[in-house]
């Protein structure tokens, strides 16, 4: 197989889309116990996680909201609420609020929770309990506290406050006083235990019921256009979330109509309210104008005001009358005091007829008078007895008209007073009529304002009335049969995807963060140096003695027979050659195939000296026994020794060997003398091949020298062990030293399924587990 065939297949088995899987498989088998620890890790923790987890029930139910505005028919619109507006949100609000969870605590005992102390985990009690307790006292210094419970002889318990707390002893059904709270105890004679261990009771405060509650429901839509939604309740106890889940339904139902209704039954109420105090206002109201009635004996102020006009006007016409009579009186008794006896026919027309035939009468005497005083003297006694009558007469007419006049005086005081009472009670008259008017504008308002709350109230009632609640439990509260959380087989899933990822993750890492060299691909990558050959590793290269003799049917000897065979490619001027053998650091293998290489030579009959030049570091693995290692390559160079006399023999014939002798303080100037050189010189007078095993080129520069003296130079790099730098390092000292015969080795490169197909006859070890002989597949 040539070097370029070498490549060809290398490059393609090992670089694939620019992914190296032999170092990916290098990755794997050197951190297969890591990625075993990691796959157990994730998945025994996804098992923890399911063992220790409780297990989560949800009970659901479905409702349907629905409101049936029957009002309409009775052709009322604007007074009824539009309770289809938002109905879904509103009443998922409705169930997720306080007040109504406030009313399922009401009606529900959770008030406190009985729990079994298991070997694992602990788990709620919810219908068969080992016994009954009760509390006759407010429990604040008790609440949300677990009390222990544990059974005594003799019908007895004790019960131990928190986890560290008090004890307190008492026997069934027995109040027994725990800090402060009376508490009783029944013993459940139903109850038959089971694998716990104890029991523990918690007293459940209100808020914290709350809380339990609005945490675990779950109200959301289902469907908008059918207004449909979803009720959820969840816990760890199955019969639990359904009992809670059903009460919720049944409550919800019973509010929800009572909040339905209550917008309308609080303005029914209003509207009452309001009529019962219009009715008193309008009752005063109807009291003012009955006493107004019967004060003024009149509801018509306007008539009245008329009537009070025309009645002063008639007393204004009899005063003036009266006062005209008044003043013909005294005209007619002044006449008469003065014996003026004529009057007037008006004035006899309002005398009485009495009065006005007296004075006809007297008018008559006075005139006969008058006739005897002409024929009479006034003492005669007809005279006299004529004037008697004349006097007498008139002194009668003159009282009458004396008690006339009073009358008529009278009757004109009379006419004044009434005048001035009807005058009084015509001033008055506006402002009662202002006010009866104001009172009357007031009644009819609030008489109208009643009559249309009365026709509100009508309309309310008949809304009320009209609004059928028609929610329906489409579903009932399920019975959880199996638990929400956790779901065993997905969390076991994810145990086993997280661990499959984070073992991806890992030898991803491995493969990112891994600078050393993996493949032969990677030295091509990075350097133009022809590869000469790999050698794959194996458990026998480490032991003491030459590999391709002890094992000479093994990868390892057939590989270095590949280089020995690919170094006569390698064109050099000179038939004796000389061949360096280096690498950058200690432990890369140079020494090793620097023997073999040599063994292999001298198989092929070949003279072959083994020149070891680390004289820093003396070998442990050596091709020969050193019989005075006071002499070598040290003593030689500075002319000390002969290399004749440093010289060991192998047990291979035509195969030598001259160590590196004692430790000289100057190595790098032995190699610099001329006696290194006149050295090699002599040396290939009697030798085919001279082999140099260099120091590390990479620690000291004792190794470059070695390979200016070289025909060819093979730079070892050992898989696993050697950094990507490395490669680099080897450029820069091409660079530098302008080598142009130097070739590179990749040695103890892991062996794949494919190397072992092509030799399948070799002498490898077969007691790989199967997990190592998978990796290496």
């Amino acid at each position: 197989m040539t070097v370029e065939d070498h490549k060809q297949i290398q490059v393609q088995s090992n670089a694939v889309e620019g992914i190296d899987f032999n170092k990916l498989k290098i990755a794997v088998r050197n951190n297969w116990m890591w990625i075993v620890i990691i796959f157990f890790v994730f998945n025994f923790t996804a098992y923890l996680f399911n063992r220790y987890t409780k297990n989560l029930y949800q009970s659901s139910s479905d409702l349907k909201l629905d409101v049936k505005q029957e009002a309409t028919e009775f052709g009322i619109k604007s007074a009824i609420e539009d309770q289809n507006l938002n109905l879904i949100s509103g009443e998922i609000e409705i169930i997720q609020s306080r007040l109504f969870l406030s009313r399922v605590l009401d009606s529900t005992k959770l008030d406190i929770s009985y729990y079994s102390i298991g070997r694992v985990l602990n788990e709620e009690l919810y219908q068969s309990l080992p016994f009954f307790v009760s509390y006759n006292s407010n429990p604040r210094s008790l609440l949300n506290i677990p009390l222990y419970f544990e059974e005594e002889r003799n019908n007895g318990f004790t019960l131990t406050i928190g986890n560290n707390g008090e004890e307190v002893k008492g026997t069934y059904n027995t109040p027994v006083i725990a800090r402060g709270v009376t508490l009783t105890i029944v013993k459940n004679k139903n109850f038959s235990k089971g694998d716990e261990v104890g029991y523990f009771f918690i007293i459940n405060s209100r808020d914290l019921l709350l809380d339990y509650l609005l945490t675990n429901l779950t109200a959301e839509p289902l469907n908008f256009n059918a207004n449909t939604i979803r009720i959820s309740f969840k816990d760890h106890n199955p019969y639990k979330a359904q009992n809670i889940l059903h009460k919720i339904d049944t409550l919800y139902l019973q509010y929800s109509n009572e909040q339905k209704n209550l917008a309308n039954k609080q303005k029914i109420d209003w509207v009452s309210n309001e009529l019962v105090a219009i009715e008193t206002k309008m009752e005063d109201y109807e009291n003012y104008f009955e006493n107004f009635t019967l004060q003024n004996k009149t509801n018509n102020l306007d008539d009245d005001l008329k009537k009070t006009v025309l009645a002063i006007n008639r007393i204004d016409s009899q005063r003036f009358e009266l006062s005209q009579k008044s003043n013909e009186l005294d005209q007619l008794l002044t006449n008469l005091e003065k014996e003026n006896f004529i009057i007037s026919l008006s004035q006899q027309q309002a005398l009485p007829a009495s009065v006005s035939r007296n004075m006809e009468t007297l008018e008559q005497l006075y005139l006969e008078m008058n006739k005897l005083k002409l024929s009479h003297s006034e003492i005669t006694f007809a005279f006299r007895q004529k004037q008697q009558e004349v006097d007498a007469l008139r002194e009668k007419i003159i009282s009458q008209l004396s008690e006339l006049k009073n009358a008529t005086v009278k009757n004109l005081e009379d006419a004044n007073k009434r005048k001035q009472r009807l005058e009084s009670e015509f001033a008055g008259i506006p402002d009662k009529s202002t006010q009866f008017s104001k009172n009357l504008r007031f009644y009819k308002l609030y008489e109208q304002f009643y009559l249309s709350l009365m026709q509100s109230k009508s309309e309310f009632e008949i809304a009320q009335a009209g609004s059928i609640q028609d929610f329906k439990i489409l579903s009932p509260a399920t019975f959880p049969s199996a638990p929400i959380f956790p779901n065993k087989l997905m969390i076991g899933g994810i145990g086993f995807v997280l661990s499959i990822v984070a073992n991806l993750i890992f030898i991803g890492l491995l493969y990112l963060l891994n600078n050393r060299i993996s493949g032969v691909s990677e030295i091509e990558r990075i350097t133009n140096v022809p590869v000469l050959g790999v050698v794959p590793s194996s458990r026998y290269a480490t032991d003491i003695g030459l590999h391709v003799i002890d094992h000479p049917k093994s990868m390892v000897s057939e590989s270095i027979k590949t280089l020995r065979t690919n170094l006569d490619f390698f064109k050099v001027n000179s038939n004796k050659k000389i061949i360096a053998v280096s690498s950058t650091v200690s432990g890369e293998g140079k020494s090793f195939i620097a023997m073999n290489l040599g063994a292999v030579m001298a198989v092929s009959s070949k003279k072959v000296i083994l020149l070891d030049l680390d004289m820093r570091k003396p070998k442990i693995n050596l091709p020969t026994e050193i019989g005075d290692k006071s002499k070598g390559m040290s003593t030689v160079l500075i002319g000390k020794d002969s290399w004749q006399e440093c010289l060991a023999r192998t047990g291979l014939t035509n195969f030598d060997y001259i160590p590196s002798g004692p430790h000289p303080p100057n190595p790098s100037e032995l190699l610099l003398n001329g006696e290194f050189s006149g050295l090699l010189e002599e040396l290939k007078k009697t030798y085919d091949y001279i082999i140099l095993d260099t120091p590390p080129v990479g620690l000291v520069t004792d190794g470059i020298m070695a390979m200016k003296q070289a025909d060819i130079s093979i730079y070892i790099f050992r898989a696993d062990y050697s950094r990507k730098t490395f490669v680099y390092n080897l450029q820069r000292i091409i660079n530098i030293n302008k080598f142009s015969n130097i070739t590179t080795v990749l040695n103890a490169l892991p062996s794949t399924g494919e190397q072992r197909y092509g030799y399948g006859y070799y002498e490898e070890p077969q007691n790989k587990n199967w997990f190592q002989k998978f990796i290496k597949a």
